[in-house]
């Protein structure tokens, strides 16, 4: 039997990978036509990040041939450090996938398909590995106003443009400019909170890494309990400051019927520790710097 490498057997198990360090993730949707494809590869062409872009299927992008450097089945790798990956097996697989990689991308962008639903897609940019960066939807200026008046697309479209971060209005350079602030006052009047942008210039694919959701995700976050779940979420407060001895006790000390645990404590010197439980596995590591957050309670789930 081949022998599972540590770092196989905690992505295997759902330990979050790459020393707790959580990967932003940037997620692109937008209707049929909308430019998606257009604006993925302007931004991979002016960047110099080592980022991971998930797609329906890599064959669909076409990347400029002076950033290919090998094709390795549905995986393309870039010169520049970046990776596109297919997504025909799956969201989970894909980011399993990247979780397995020895080194984390600078950010992970994947582009919806054209009919997509967001919101069912969102829970899992808090997912082991990844935290939610923003939700960025394109709507399409020669034909939005069309599209949000036909009884049968609108439903799709209020559910790409409600939820998201920001909406930027594509293709603005093909109609005039009363033809765009037309186009943009019907893309807010679907949602009056939502920054829209047009991207007249051409220049929107670099700002949008970085964006910051309005979502409050940490590396705390659990999903929230429904009707339906046969699991029960409880709180425990943490000592502050606390010892890594008083934390293994406590994690040891937690009943077996626990499933998963997150949590964050700060270490006699100040220093932020994750704590984290799948399982019977128990686990307590240094906060990376970059993920550097305020001490939390010890969110536990239990079945």
């Amino acid at each position: 039997m081949a022998s599972i490498s540590p770092a196989e057997r905690d992505v295997e198990e759902g330990i979050a990978p790459w020393d707790g360090r959580r990967v932003p993730m940037t997620l692109l949707g937008g209707y049929l036509g909308s430019g998606k494809t257009t604006i993925l590869n302007d931004l991979l062409r002016r960047t110099d990040r080592p980022l991971a872009v998930l797609v329906n299927d890599v064959g669909e992008i076409n990347i400029d041939a002076q950033l290919l450097k090998k094709r390795a089945g549905e995986t393309l790798e870039l010169t520049d450090g970046c990776v596109c990956c297919s997504m025909k097996e799956g969201l989970g697989a894909a980011l399993a996938k990247l979780r397995a990689r020895p080194e984390p991308p600078d950010h992970v962008i994947i582009e919806l398909s054209g009919v997509a639903d967001p919101t069912q897609v969102l829970p899992w940019t808090n997912s082991d590995g990844f935290r939610l960066d923003g939700l960025i939807v394109l709507a399409d200026a020669t034909a939005v106003i069309t599209q949000l008046r036909d009884e049968r697309l609108r439903p799709l479209l209020e559910r790409q443009i409600t939820p998201a971060d920001l909406v930027v209005i594509s293709k603005s350079q093909l109609v005039t400019s009363d033809e765009r602030t037309a186009a943009k006052r019907a893309v807010a009047a679907v949602s009056l909170d939502v920054p829209v942008v047009d991207d007249l210039d051409g220049t929107v694919a670099s700002t949008l890494l970085g964006l910051g959701t309005r979502r409050g995700h940490d590396a705390t976050a659990v999903p929230p309990p429904t009707l339906l779940d046969l699991h029960r979420t409880e709180v425990h407060p943490l000592p502050r400051p606390t010892t890594g001895t008083a934390l293994s006790d406590l994690l040891e000390g937690l009943p077996d019927d626990v499933v998963r645990a997150k949590g964050i404590a700060e270490g006699p010197d100040g220093s932020r520790l994750l704590l984290q439980v799948v399982g019977r596995r128990r686990r307590i590591t240094l906060l990376p710097r970059s993920e550097d957050q305020e001490p939390t309670d010890l969110v536990v789930i239990r079945f």
